[in-house]
Protein backbone atom coordinates (compact mmCIF):
# COMPACT_ATOMS: atom_id res chain seq x y z
CA UNK A 1 0.00 0.00 0.00
CA UNK A 2 1.32 3.39 -0.92
CA UNK A 3 2.21 5.82 1.85
CA UNK A 4 0.73 9.27 2.24
CA UNK A 5 3.76 11.22 3.48
CA UNK A 6 3.71 13.45 0.41
CA UNK A 7 0.90 15.54 1.90
CA UNK A 8 3.22 17.82 3.84
CA UNK A 9 5.19 18.96 0.77
CA UNK A 10 2.85 21.79 -0.15
CA UNK A 11 2.26 23.37 3.24
CA UNK A 12 2.05 27.14 2.98
CA UNK A 13 2.38 29.89 5.52
CA UNK A 14 -0.08 32.73 4.75
CA UNK A 15 1.04 36.17 5.75
CA UNK A 16 -2.25 37.50 7.08
CA UNK A 17 -2.85 37.24 10.81
CA UNK A 18 -5.35 38.30 13.39
CA UNK A 19 -3.03 39.70 16.02
CA UNK A 20 0.39 41.29 16.25
CA UNK A 21 1.82 38.40 18.22
CA UNK A 22 0.68 36.03 15.49
CA UNK A 23 2.38 38.23 12.91
CA UNK A 24 5.55 38.23 15.00
CA UNK A 25 5.46 34.45 15.08
CA UNK A 26 5.09 34.19 11.32
CA UNK A 27 7.92 36.66 10.84
CA UNK A 28 10.18 34.61 13.09
CA UNK A 29 9.27 31.42 11.25
CA UNK A 30 10.03 32.98 7.86
CA UNK A 31 13.45 33.97 9.20
CA UNK A 32 14.14 30.38 10.20
CA UNK A 33 13.79 31.07 13.92
CA UNK A 34 11.48 28.13 14.46
CA UNK A 35 11.92 27.74 18.20
CA UNK A 36 11.11 31.41 18.78
CA UNK A 37 8.06 31.24 16.50
CA UNK A 38 6.83 28.16 18.30
CA UNK A 39 7.18 29.95 21.64
CA UNK A 40 5.09 32.89 20.35
CA UNK A 41 2.19 30.68 19.31
CA UNK A 42 2.35 28.68 22.53
CA UNK A 43 2.25 31.94 24.48
CA UNK A 44 -0.83 33.09 22.58
CA UNK A 45 -2.59 29.81 23.35
CA UNK A 46 -1.63 29.99 27.00
CA UNK A 47 -3.55 33.24 27.22
CA UNK A 48 -6.39 32.14 24.95
CA UNK A 49 -6.73 28.47 24.04
CA UNK A 50 -9.63 29.31 21.72
CA UNK A 51 -7.43 31.21 19.28
CA UNK A 52 -7.96 29.17 16.10
CA UNK A 53 -5.23 30.95 14.17
CA UNK A 54 -2.63 30.19 16.83
CA UNK A 55 -3.60 26.52 16.82
CA UNK A 56 -3.31 26.46 13.03
CA UNK A 57 0.07 28.21 12.98
CA UNK A 58 1.46 25.99 15.71
CA UNK A 59 0.18 22.98 13.79
CA UNK A 60 2.12 24.11 10.72
CA UNK A 61 5.32 24.39 12.75
CA UNK A 62 4.78 20.93 14.19
CA UNK A 63 4.52 19.58 10.64
CA UNK A 64 7.87 21.13 9.69
CA UNK A 65 10.95 18.95 9.52
CA UNK A 66 12.53 20.71 12.49
CA UNK A 67 9.70 19.99 14.94
CA UNK A 68 7.99 17.02 13.33
CA UNK A 69 5.25 15.87 15.69
CA UNK A 70 2.28 14.56 13.73
CA UNK A 71 0.14 13.72 16.76
CA UNK A 72 0.36 17.20 18.28
CA UNK A 73 -0.03 18.79 14.86
CA UNK A 74 -3.28 16.87 14.33
CA UNK A 75 -4.51 17.95 17.78
CA UNK A 76 -3.89 21.64 17.03
CA UNK A 77 -5.38 21.47 13.55
CA UNK A 78 -8.48 19.69 14.88
CA UNK A 79 -8.91 22.42 17.46
CA UNK A 80 -8.54 25.12 14.80
CA UNK A 81 -11.26 23.45 12.71
CA UNK A 82 -13.51 22.95 15.74
CA UNK A 83 -13.22 26.64 16.66
CA UNK A 84 -13.63 27.92 13.10
CA UNK A 85 -15.22 25.24 10.91
CA UNK A 86 -15.69 27.44 7.83
CA UNK A 87 -12.02 28.33 7.37
CA UNK A 88 -10.66 26.54 4.29
CA UNK A 89 -7.03 26.94 5.35
CA UNK A 90 -7.70 25.13 8.61
CA UNK A 91 -9.34 22.20 6.84
CA UNK A 92 -6.41 22.05 4.45
CA UNK A 93 -4.00 22.07 7.38
CA UNK A 94 -5.90 19.28 9.08
CA UNK A 95 -5.81 17.19 5.90
CA UNK A 96 -2.06 17.75 5.67
CA UNK A 97 -1.62 16.72 9.31
CA UNK A 98 -3.61 13.53 8.80
CA UNK A 99 -1.50 12.80 5.72
CA UNK A 100 1.76 13.28 7.59
CA UNK A 101 0.50 11.00 10.36
CA UNK A 102 -0.43 8.37 7.79
CA UNK A 103 3.10 8.38 6.42
CA UNK A 104 4.51 6.55 9.43
CA UNK A 105 1.38 4.51 10.15
CA UNK A 106 0.79 0.85 9.46
CA UNK A 107 -1.47 -0.42 6.71
CA UNK A 108 -4.58 -0.62 8.90
CA UNK A 109 -4.15 2.89 10.29
CA UNK A 110 -3.45 4.29 6.82
CA UNK A 111 -6.78 2.85 5.69
CA UNK A 112 -8.41 4.63 8.64
CA UNK A 113 -6.68 7.97 8.02
CA UNK A 114 -6.93 8.10 4.22
CA UNK A 115 -10.64 9.03 4.08
CA UNK A 116 -9.97 11.81 6.57
CA UNK A 117 -7.20 13.23 4.39
CA UNK A 118 -9.44 13.33 1.32
CA UNK A 119 -12.44 14.63 3.29
CA UNK A 120 -10.52 17.61 4.67
CA UNK A 121 -9.05 18.55 1.30
CA UNK A 122 -12.46 18.27 -0.34
CA UNK A 123 -13.95 20.43 2.41
CA UNK A 124 -11.22 23.03 1.91
CA UNK A 125 -11.94 23.13 -1.84
CA UNK A 126 -15.69 23.44 -1.24
CA UNK A 127 -15.13 26.36 1.14
CA UNK A 128 -12.61 28.06 -1.12
CA UNK A 129 -12.36 26.78 -4.72
CA UNK A 130 -9.44 29.19 -5.26
CA UNK A 131 -7.27 27.54 -2.59
CA UNK A 132 -4.61 26.07 -4.84
CA UNK A 133 -2.92 24.05 -2.10
CA UNK A 134 -6.12 22.14 -1.42
CA UNK A 135 -6.37 21.20 -5.11
CA UNK A 136 -2.72 20.16 -4.98
CA UNK A 137 -3.42 18.06 -1.89
CA UNK A 138 -6.32 16.34 -3.66
CA UNK A 139 -4.20 15.74 -6.77
CA UNK A 140 -1.48 14.16 -4.65
CA UNK A 141 -4.06 12.05 -2.88
CA UNK A 142 -5.56 10.73 -6.12
CA UNK A 143 -2.07 10.16 -7.50
CA UNK A 144 -0.57 8.36 -4.50
CA UNK A 145 -3.48 6.48 -2.91
CA UNK A 146 -4.24 2.95 -4.08
CA UNK A 147 -7.43 2.48 -6.05
CA UNK A 148 -9.23 0.81 -3.16
CA UNK A 149 -8.73 4.02 -1.14
CA UNK A 150 -9.84 6.35 -3.93
CA UNK A 151 -6.69 6.68 -6.00
CA UNK A 152 -7.51 7.85 -9.52
CA UNK A 153 -4.94 9.16 -12.02
CA UNK A 154 -7.59 10.86 -14.19
CA UNK A 155 -8.73 12.87 -11.16
CA UNK A 156 -5.11 13.58 -10.22
CA UNK A 157 -4.42 15.18 -13.59
CA UNK A 158 -7.73 17.07 -13.44
CA UNK A 159 -6.81 18.61 -10.10
CA UNK A 160 -3.31 19.37 -11.36
CA UNK A 161 -4.76 21.24 -14.34
CA UNK A 162 -7.02 23.23 -12.00
CA UNK A 163 -3.94 24.07 -9.91
CA UNK A 164 -2.13 25.29 -13.04
CA UNK A 165 -4.98 27.71 -13.74
CA UNK A 166 -4.82 29.03 -10.18
CA UNK A 167 -1.03 29.11 -9.74
CA UNK A 168 1.01 28.08 -12.75
CA UNK A 169 4.23 27.55 -10.84
CA UNK A 170 2.78 25.27 -8.18
CA UNK A 171 0.50 23.53 -10.66
CA UNK A 172 3.15 22.77 -13.26
CA UNK A 173 5.57 21.62 -10.56
CA UNK A 174 2.95 19.17 -9.34
CA UNK A 175 2.07 17.94 -12.83
CA UNK A 176 5.75 17.52 -13.68
CA UNK A 177 6.23 15.34 -10.60
CA UNK A 178 3.21 13.20 -11.46
CA UNK A 179 4.49 12.75 -15.02
CA UNK A 180 7.94 11.91 -13.71
CA UNK A 181 6.51 9.27 -11.40
CA UNK A 182 4.82 7.72 -14.43
CA UNK A 183 8.20 7.71 -16.20
CA UNK A 184 7.07 10.36 -18.67
CA UNK A 185 10.34 12.23 -18.25
CA UNK A 186 10.21 14.26 -21.44
CA UNK A 187 6.68 15.48 -20.67
CA UNK A 188 7.73 16.31 -17.10
CA UNK A 189 10.66 18.42 -18.31
CA UNK A 190 8.40 20.12 -20.84
CA UNK A 191 6.13 21.33 -18.02
CA UNK A 192 9.09 23.22 -16.54
CA UNK A 193 10.16 24.54 -19.92
CA UNK A 194 6.62 25.76 -20.60
CA UNK A 195 6.61 27.49 -17.23
CA UNK A 196 9.81 29.42 -17.94
CA UNK A 197 8.68 30.22 -21.50
CA UNK A 198 5.51 31.78 -20.09
CA UNK A 199 7.41 33.67 -17.38
CA UNK A 200 10.80 34.48 -18.88
CA UNK A 201 11.35 37.53 -16.70
CA UNK A 202 10.03 36.00 -13.48
CA UNK A 203 12.82 34.77 -11.22
CA UNK A 204 10.38 32.59 -9.30
CA UNK A 205 9.81 30.45 -12.41
CA UNK A 206 13.52 29.92 -12.99
CA UNK A 207 14.00 29.00 -9.33
CA UNK A 208 11.16 26.47 -9.45
CA UNK A 209 12.44 24.96 -12.70
CA UNK A 210 16.00 24.83 -11.41
CA UNK A 211 14.93 23.06 -8.23
CA UNK A 212 12.93 20.52 -10.23
CA UNK A 213 15.87 19.75 -12.52
CA UNK A 214 18.34 19.70 -9.60
CA UNK A 215 16.21 17.30 -7.54
CA UNK A 216 15.96 14.99 -10.53
CA UNK A 217 19.64 15.34 -11.42
CA UNK A 218 19.05 16.92 -14.82
CA UNK A 219 22.14 18.92 -14.03
CA UNK A 220 22.68 20.92 -17.23
CA UNK A 221 19.10 22.21 -17.14
CA UNK A 222 19.42 22.94 -13.42
CA UNK A 223 22.55 25.03 -13.98
CA UNK A 224 20.98 26.91 -16.90
CA UNK A 225 17.85 27.66 -14.85
CA UNK A 226 19.78 28.82 -11.80
CA UNK A 227 22.02 30.99 -13.98
CA UNK A 228 18.85 32.76 -15.18
CA UNK A 229 17.69 33.04 -11.58
CA UNK A 230 21.01 34.54 -10.49
CA UNK A 231 21.00 36.96 -13.43
CA UNK A 232 17.53 38.19 -12.46
CA UNK A 233 18.37 38.35 -8.73
CA UNK A 234 22.12 38.91 -8.42
CA UNK A 235 21.69 40.62 -5.05
CA UNK A 236 20.22 37.61 -3.23
CA UNK A 237 22.17 34.85 -1.52
CA UNK A 238 19.54 32.28 -2.43
CA UNK A 239 20.17 32.50 -6.18
CA UNK A 240 23.91 32.00 -5.82
CA UNK A 241 23.66 29.19 -3.29
CA UNK A 242 21.32 27.25 -5.62
CA UNK A 243 23.70 27.76 -8.51
CA UNK A 244 26.50 26.53 -6.25
CA UNK A 245 24.50 23.40 -5.43
CA UNK A 246 23.92 22.68 -9.12
CA UNK A 247 27.61 23.19 -9.92
CA UNK A 248 28.54 20.84 -7.09
CA UNK A 249 26.09 18.27 -8.48
CA UNK A 250 27.98 18.67 -11.77
CA UNK A 251 31.26 17.93 -9.91
CA UNK A 252 32.50 21.42 -10.77
CA UNK A 253 34.18 22.34 -7.49
CA UNK A 254 35.63 25.61 -8.78
CA UNK A 255 32.28 27.08 -9.81
CA UNK A 256 30.55 25.68 -6.73
CA UNK A 257 33.08 27.42 -4.49
CA UNK A 258 32.81 30.68 -6.42
CA UNK A 259 29.01 30.79 -6.25
CA UNK A 260 28.86 29.71 -2.61
CA UNK A 261 31.23 32.53 -1.75
CA UNK A 262 29.00 35.01 -3.63
CA UNK A 263 26.06 33.81 -1.57
CA UNK A 264 27.99 34.24 1.66
CA UNK A 265 28.99 37.81 0.82
CA UNK A 266 25.25 38.55 0.81
CA UNK A 267 24.32 36.36 3.78
CA UNK A 268 27.27 35.17 5.85
CA UNK A 269 25.07 32.73 7.81
CA UNK A 270 23.43 31.05 4.81
CA UNK A 271 23.44 27.41 5.95
CA UNK A 272 23.06 25.87 2.49
CA UNK A 273 25.87 28.02 1.08
CA UNK A 274 28.24 27.09 3.93
CA UNK A 275 27.37 23.41 3.52
CA UNK A 276 27.92 23.32 -0.23
CA UNK A 277 31.13 25.34 0.20
CA UNK A 278 32.40 22.70 2.61
CA UNK A 279 31.39 19.94 0.19
CA UNK A 280 33.03 21.68 -2.76
CA UNK A 281 36.29 22.21 -0.87
CA UNK A 282 36.20 18.52 0.04
CA UNK A 283 35.61 17.60 -3.60
CA UNK A 284 38.55 19.81 -4.53
CA UNK A 285 40.83 18.07 -2.03
CA UNK A 286 41.04 21.14 0.27
CA UNK A 287 40.47 19.30 3.55
CA UNK A 288 41.39 22.18 5.86
CA UNK A 289 38.95 24.58 4.21
CA UNK A 290 36.26 21.92 4.11
CA UNK A 291 36.65 21.20 7.83
CA UNK A 292 36.55 24.90 8.71
CA UNK A 293 33.23 25.29 6.92
CA UNK A 294 31.70 22.22 8.51
CA UNK A 295 32.74 23.77 11.84
CA UNK A 296 30.99 27.00 10.86
CA UNK A 297 27.74 25.07 10.60
CA UNK A 298 27.90 23.93 14.22
CA UNK A 299 27.45 27.44 15.61
CA UNK A 300 24.30 28.03 13.55
CA UNK A 301 20.68 26.99 14.15
CA UNK A 302 20.79 23.73 12.19
CA UNK A 303 18.71 20.58 12.43
CA UNK A 304 19.97 17.60 14.43
CA UNK A 305 20.46 15.70 11.16
CA UNK A 306 22.60 18.50 9.74
CA UNK A 307 24.60 18.66 12.99
CA UNK A 308 25.29 14.93 12.97
CA UNK A 309 26.48 15.09 9.36
CA UNK A 310 28.77 18.06 10.04
CA UNK A 311 30.29 16.47 13.14
CA UNK A 312 30.96 13.26 11.23
CA UNK A 313 32.66 15.17 8.40
CA UNK A 314 34.83 17.13 10.83
CA UNK A 315 36.16 13.87 12.30
CA UNK A 316 36.79 12.42 8.84
CA UNK A 317 38.75 15.52 7.79
CA UNK A 318 41.04 15.69 10.85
Amino acid sequence: MKGLGWIGIFLVFPLCASAQSIEDGIGLFNKGKFADAKAVFESVLKNNDKNAEAHYRLGLILLSRRFMNEDDAVDHMEQAVEISSTNADYHYGLGAAYGMKARSAGVIKQAFLAPKVRREFEKAVSLNPQLVDAHIGLAQYYWQAPGIMGGDMEKAYREADIAIQLDEMKGRSLKANILLAEKKNADASQEMKTLTQHRTGDWHAWRVAGMFFWRNQVTDEAIASFEKYAALRPDTADSHQWLALACYQNKDATQAIANAKKALTLDHENINAIHVLAQAYELNGQKKEARENYERLLVLDISPEYRTTAEKKIKELQ
